[in-house]
């Protein structure tokens, strides 16, 4: 049975009343609402729905240059296993598997109903997905070569993204990918679009991984992609069913970090 979160009301989702009052008070009233400390509900009555609108919606078809981008990067690395931290229904796992058939390939998340829907979509698979707390991760030190995410750490309170960054290390022995948001790094139109948000937190991924004493490899923006993903988005002819449309390619950095490299 679906959550309250998504029940319907004068035919439109709750969800959306929750996305409009947020805009409402800052747009009008300059009010920024406070940032979810805790998402585990919030991607518990999410994760039954969203395997199945995302993948209808044709927004995969853009988001697929950010997978690319991640893909890339991993061709020019060294490794024989890789992990996605916040893996929801395991598309990233997936097409990782697909590219490097003879890695072993891993993902973790908090959410029962994401990973449930994994088991739909990876069926035939053979990946090690973990149910856990990305600050309290589930697996030995070292477990996998790379850990990487895309769009998860976004969902991290400020005062848990410097535990979470460190489990992350952890857990991963050469290298961690990261393709996430950072408010600094981005236009200014979405930097308004995503400001009223509380479940969208930016980091400066850059500096925190420096400070906590690890070599950055690369650290790319839209500026450095955004010719790249245009031409994506140009070749890509399917419709977007997504009422908040598509945020281009300012959505991201990727940052690729040594983790056997430290100061």
């Amino acid at each position: 049975m679906a959550s309250n979160h998504w029940r319907k009301y004068f035919g439109i989702e709750s969800y959306k009343y929750d996305w409009y009052f947020k805009r409402f008070f800052y747009k009008y009233l300059g009010i920024k609402l406070p940032k979810l400390k805790d998402q585990h509900q919030y991607w518990e009555d999410r994760g039954q729905v969203y395997m199945n609108e995302i993948l209808r919606s044709g927004y995969l078809e853009y988001e697929r240059f950010f997978q690319d981008l991640l893909v890339k990067e991993l061709t020019e690395l060294q490794f024989e296993s890789a992990f996605e931290a916040g893996c929801g229904f395991g598309w990233n796992v997936k097409r990782v598997k697909e590219e490097f058939p003879e890695v072993r390939v891993g993902g973790l998340d908090f959410s029962s109903t994401q990973l449930k829907n994994s088991e739909l979509y990876l069926k035939g698979m053979n990946a090690e997905i973990r149910q856990g707390d990305i600050c309290k991760m589930p697996f030995d030190n070292g477990h996998f070569d790379v850990g990487f995410s895309l769009g998860v750490f976004m969902n991290i309170h400020a005062g848990r993204i410097r535990k979470a960054l460190l489990e992350l290390t952890r857990v991963s022995k050469k290298f961690v990918i990261h393709l996430e948001y950072d408010e600094s790094n981005t236009t200014n139109d979405l930097r308004e679009r995503r400001a009223f948000k509380t479940n969208i937190v930016s980091h400066d991924y850059k500096s925190l991984y420096e400070s906590l004493g690890f070599k950055v490899k690369k650290f790319c923006t839209f500026k450095d992609f955004g010719e790249q993903y245009r031409i994506h988005a140009e070749r890509t002819s399917k419709n977007v069913e997504r009422w908040e449309g598509l945020e281009g390619p300012g959505k991201y950095i990727m940052i690729v970090v040594e983790v056997n490299q430290r100061f």
